[in-house]
């Protein structure tokens, strides 16, 4: 450059400004030392070459010795700048380098963290989510904006977007439990936390949120709760032992204290899988109990000291009270039931036994009321025979007669004692299936020859296939006595009908007749013992027909009504035979007049 400069003759102002431009030039490029080397050097040439007296170090103007001066400022301070200026542009690229590393590691953090990450505008809206959000099918185009709102449980939209306006609106922290729906449509509870960002003068620049999964955490909570709900349940109804069933009635739970595994002799693990009525023994003799009870648990009613009989293990009789209240989850679903149960047998017995012994005191009384006139009456025929009777023809009128009254008062004791035994038998275990129609036909066959000759027309009607679980003779000997009063009560010229009826799945045997009929006030005293209507004075008998009938149909479950048609109807309502295990069911059933 200097060589040109001479060749060109450039004087010393212009070959100065020349010399700064390159120096400018090289200090954007070169290091300081450098540019500080090339300065002198081009002060040197400058005073050297280009400055009078030529190829001299020796400056004679006074105006160059400045201008020397300010050209070796000048570079010198221009360098000075650039290297700072460098030096600053360093420290932004290291400091932008620094940010961009940090934004990663920052990104990769909220990827990593266990939760969703979410950030929001001032206004609320979203606009940025973390790649936890994908794990359940989720993605910022479902989230942007409000359409966060969509991938909440449709029951809790409403109470979240208002709690959310709120807080954006008063720049509050926001805090809610709410469901979050996953691709699979699944939805899981999560904890949603949110706090707002401020800038130096305190307004709303950002929002940073986080939902955090909860669900094990609230299943942890509610099956917490549901057993401490159940353990309520048991402490609010202690007993003997407890248990729990499925939506199907069968045990799926079922403890039992030490003492009344000895008591009982029941396995807690025995009745798991079972209904009550699987292992219950009384259900042929009380199915209208069991019947009422299955309808109470159809109808998730709850029920309390439901009293059954059942067998423990070394087969003995044993009596159990429960009770239990139906349980539901959190959407109303019937999940079973849940109760107790009670070891009542020494309780029942003794109940049984008191009850033994007021009947017996009760038959007792009943004979001796019912003996004390016959008898009575055949000592004062004995005693009267003893001084008149004259010959024995007499003699033995007076005996015929008090042996027809010693007859009638063993009639009745036996009626009596058959009663007693009928209420009280062990029949039931021997039951088996009755056909009703060859029954029905051979009492009207038995009756027809004493209607016959009383002129009663005697009609039956009865159809084959009807049968019932129960004991034949007892039903044969019901089903006569019914037939015996309406022929003895039907006056001459009457009639009497013995039908078998079906209707809706029971089976009916009716006995009607055109006597004097039964009064309503009346109808249910006939079937107490020794009672005898106003219309039945003059007739023979001893008052013990009808409540001979009401023992066998209580004994076999079934119900009989009166009612009036022209005269009296009798009828027996009774279901038909179901196979063993099954409750029969028991109705009342009444006729309309006809």
């Amino acid at each position: 450059m200097t060589f040109v400069c001479f060749r060109l003759r450039a004087d010393l102002a212009t070959t100065a400004f020349i010399y700064l431009a390159v120096l400018v030039l090289l200090s954007l490029f070169g290091s300081y030392l450098a540019s500080g080397f090339l300065i002198l050097m081009a002060v040197a040439g400058l005073a050297y070459f280009f400055a009078p007296p030529g190829f001299s170090s020796a400056m004679g103007l006074p105006q160059d010795i400045a201008l020397v001066i300010v050209f070796l400022l000048t570079p010198l301070t221009v360098t000075g700048l650039v290297r700072r200026a460098r030096k600053l542009t360093e420290a932004a690229r290291q400091a932008e380098d620094v940010a961009k590393q940090a934004a990663r590691e920052l990104r990769l953090a909220i990827n990593t963290i266990p939760a969703l990450v979410w950030i929001a505008l001032p206004d609320g809206s979203l606009d940025f989510v973390n790649r936890r959000w994908q794990e359940i099918g989720l993605s910022l185009d479902d989230l942007q904006g409000s359409e966060w709102i969509n991938v909440l449980h449709p029951d809790e939209r409403g109470e979240v977007a208002e709690r959310w306006r709120i807080a954006v609106e008063t720049g509050t922290p926001y805090e809610n439990i709410e469901r979050v729906r996953s691709a699979n449509g699944e939805y899981r509870w999560f904890l949603s936390r949110a706090q707002p960002l401020r800038d130096e003068l305190g307004n709303i620049v950002k929002w940073y949120g986080t939902d955090t999964d909860i669900e094990d955490q609230k299943r942890a909570e509610d099956a917490f709760r549901v057993s401490e709900q159940r353990f309520r349940d048991f402490t609010d109804s202690a007993s003997d032992w407890y248990w729990e069933t499925g939506p199907d009635h069968r045990f799926v739970t079922h403890f039992v204290s030490e003492p009344q595994l000895n008591a009982i002799g029941v396995l807690t693990t025995s009745r798991i899988g079972m209904a009550r009525w699987d292992f219950a023994s009384d259900l042929e003799e009380e199915p209208e109990k069991w019947r009422l009870h299955m309808a109470d648990l159809d109808a998730h009613k709850p029920f309390r000291d439901f009293t059954y009989r059942a067998a423990s293990r070394d087969g003995s009789e044993i009596y159990i009270a429960t009770s239990g209240k139906p349980v539901f989850d959190s959407e109303g679903r019937f999940l079973g039931y849940r109760g107790v149960g009670k070891h009542i047998t020494a309780a029942v017995r003794a109940a049984l036994l008191e009850e033994a012994l007021q009947e017996a005191k009760v038959v007792g009384d009943n004979i001796a009321h019912d003996l004390r006139t016959p008898l009575t009456r055949v000592r004062i025929r004995l005693e009267r025979g003893r001084e008149r009777a004259s010959t024995l023809e007499e003699l033995r009128a007076v005996s015929d007669q008090a042996i027809a009254g010693l007859d009638q008062s063993l009639t009745t004791i036996t009626a009596l004692l058959r009663i007693t035994e009928i209420e009280h038998t062990r029949r039931r275990e021997g039951f088996s299936e009755v056909q009703l129609a060859p029954l029905i036909r051979e009492a009207g066959d038995l009756y027809d020859p004493i209607a016959e000759n009383k002129n009663v027309t005697l009609r039956v009607e009865v159809p084959d296939g009807a049968a019932v679980r129960g004991d034949r003779d007892l039903l044969f000997e019901a089903i006569a006595n019914l037939v015996d009063n309406a022929v003895k009560f039907t006056p001459e010229g009457g009639r009497v009908e013995l039908a078998l009826l079906h209707q809706e799945g029971e089976t009916v045997i009716r006995v009607s007749d055109t006597g004097p009929g039964i009064s309503e006030a009346e109808r249910e005293a006939v079937t107490q013992r020794f009672y005898r209507s106003d219309k039945s004075r003059d007739t023979k008998g001893l008052g013990l027909g009808l409540s001979m009938v009401a023992a066998i149909i209580k004994l076999h479950g079934f119900h009989f009504s009166i009612s009036a048609s022209p005269g009296c109807t009798v009828e027996i309502v009774c279901p038909h035979a179901q196979a063993s295990g099954q409750p029969q069911r028991a109705f009342c059933f009444s006729p309309s007049p006809g």
